[in-house]
């Protein structure tokens, strides 16, 4: 997205690593200035003075997009100071993925991917649920005495609220045990993605 920012014409790519779903992290979105009709990445500090907003944009340099490595500088330090509204300081801050409603959004949508399995369940719960209850409405709960007069449905309803109440006082669970493979399987990963992480975080910084 393209703003501007005094006279200078500011442009915010998404960077690639902040994801939607399953995010990785909070990374900060790519800042570049047109400077003689040229894009020139650079970062933003932003200040008050006097009780008037500023920013200043900083170290303006092409850089290689594969390699991330800078090219050339145009100005090393302070390139402007610019004064701004504060609507303008939090439209940056949020294309540039640093304001507060950033990490409130970045929070819920990693709680939900660390939980989406409870999601899932949940969901498919809440889906069944509503089949029950509209196929009852629509045929006059032909469904419900059906599952009222079969003698295995509510066996199997009754074992699964006895193994429900037994697992509020002493939990259990059907997964297997690890095992030696599982437990190298795992330390793979994880090596493999501290490595990821660590390759992210030279790319996307500044």
């Amino acid at each position: 997205m393209k703003i501007k920012v005094g006279k200078e014409t500011l442009r915010i790519t998404k960077n690639e690593y902040n994801r939607f779903w399953n995010p990785l992290g909070m990374f900060w979105n790519v800042t570049e200035v047109n400077i003689e009709n040229e894009w020139y990445w650079c970062g933003i500090k932003y200040f008050k003075k006097n009780n008037d907003n500023y920013i200043q944009i900083l170290n303006p340099r092409i850089v290689n997009k594969h390699t991330s490595v800078i090219e050339k500088f145009h100005t090393e330090g302070i390139y402007k100071e610019i004064k701004i509204s504060n609507f303008k300081i939090n439209l940056l801050k949020y294309l540039s993925n640093e304001h507060k409603i950033n990490r409130f959004s970045y929070k819920i949508r990693k709680n939900i991917s660390e939980r989406r399995n409870t999601v899932y369940v949940f969901a498919i719960a809440i889906i069944l649920s509503g089949i029950y209850y509209t196929l009852n409405e629509l045929n006059n709960n032909q469904l419900l005495n059906y599952i009222a007069e079969n003698n295995w449905i509510q066996t199997i309803i009754i074992f699964l609220t006895i193994s429900s109440f037994i697992n509020i006082f002493y939990p259990f669970t059907l997964k297997k045990q690890i095992e030696k493979n599982d437990i190298e399987k795992i330390s793979k990963d994880v090596l493999e993605e501290e490595k990821q992480n660590e390759e992210i975080r030279k790319r996307a910084s500044f």
